[in-house]
């Protein structure tokens, strides 16, 4: 890989550990049928979120800051 595609995935994985961070984990909505008579059909929406653990924060961290390093110090 060349260097600007270090720096480039360096800052991805950077943008995801901060995301990961301060966002709390991944939030996503569930629709489920309440009530089904007939023509008449009730839906309710969920919101979820699955936690993301800081050990894999602190993962893509480390590897951003790595991939980063490796883009700004490679010779061409």
């Amino acid at each position: 890989m060349g260097r600007t595609a270090w720096i480039v995935f360096g800052l991805v994985l950077l943008a995801m550990s901060a995301g990961a961070l301060f966002l709390e984990g991944i939030g996503y909505v569930t629709q489920e049928t309440v009530l089904d008579v007939g023509p008449l059909e009730v839906t309710a929406e969920e919101e979820q979120r699955v936690p993301v653990p800081l050990w894999i924060s602190a993962i893509l961290g480390i590897g951003g800051l790595l991939a980063l390093t490796l883009g700004l110090r490679k010779a061409t």
